[in-house]
C-alpha cells in the first residue's frame, strides 16, 4: 500500500457515485440487464465502487483481484449454467473490469472482452457512463443468447447495480 494510492483512494477520490451514476443512470442500467436477461439464461451484475476499502488497499490488490473477489461475495458465480457476469468498476482506479463464469468465459476470447472494455472506456470519457454499460451488456448478451438463450431459470442476483 502506498500513500499515493491512500490519498487517492480516500482523500482525493473522485466525487461520490452518484455524480456519475444519478438515479436515471442506474434505472437505465437495471433496465438494460432486464432486457438481456430476457434474451438468455446468463445473469448480469454491475458493482460500482467509488474507492477500495482500506483493509483491501493495505494488501495492495489489484482491480481484477478485487473484481474476482466481489464475484464470489455477491454469488455471480451461482448460475444454473455457470455464466454469470461481472462488470465492475472502480472510479478511484478508473478500472473496468469483466468477470465471466466458466461457461460464459469460454464464449469469449481476451481480445473480444479487451474490445468492449475498450468500448466502455470511451464512452466514460465522453461522461455517458450508463450507455457504455448496456453497450457492454448487449454486446455480451448477444453472443451468450446463442448459447444460453432464455428459459425459464431462477433470477438469483438483483437486476440493478449495486453502489459500493
Amino acid at each position: 500500500m502506498t500513500i499515493l494510492r491512500t490519498l487517492k483512494h480516500w482523500a482525493l477520490s473522485p466525487i461520490p457515485v452518484k455524480y456519475s451514476f444519478p438515479e436515471e443512470a442506474l434505472g437505465e442500467i437495471t433496465q438494460c440487464i432486464e432486457k438481456a436477461e430476457t434474451t438468455t439464461s446468463a445473469e448480469f451484475e454491475v458493482i460500482i465502487e467509488r474507492s477500495l476499502p482500506l483493509d483491501i488497499l493495505k494488501s495492495n490488490s489489484v482491480a481484477h483481484t478485487r473484481a474476482e473477489q466481489l464475484f464470489a461475495q455477491y454469488r455471480v458465480w451461482d448460475t444454473e449454467d455457470n455464466n454469470g457476469v461481472l462488470i465492475y468498476l472502480n472510479l478511484s482506479d478508473h478500472a473496468i473490469e469483466l468477470v465471466l463464469d466458466r461457461a460464459a468465459a469460454r464464449l469469449f476470447t481476451q481480445e473480444q472482452l479487451d474490445v468492449i472494455v475498450h468500448k466502455m472506456s470511451e464512452k466514460f470519457q465522453q461522461k455517458l457512463f450508463a450507455k457504455g454499460i448496456c453497450e457492454a451488456i448487449t454486446e455480451l448478451a448477444k453472443v451468450l443468447s446463442a448459447h444460453f438463450p432464455n428459459k425459464p431459470v431462477n433470477d438469483p442476483l438483483p437486476n440493478n447495480p449495486i453502489i459500493l
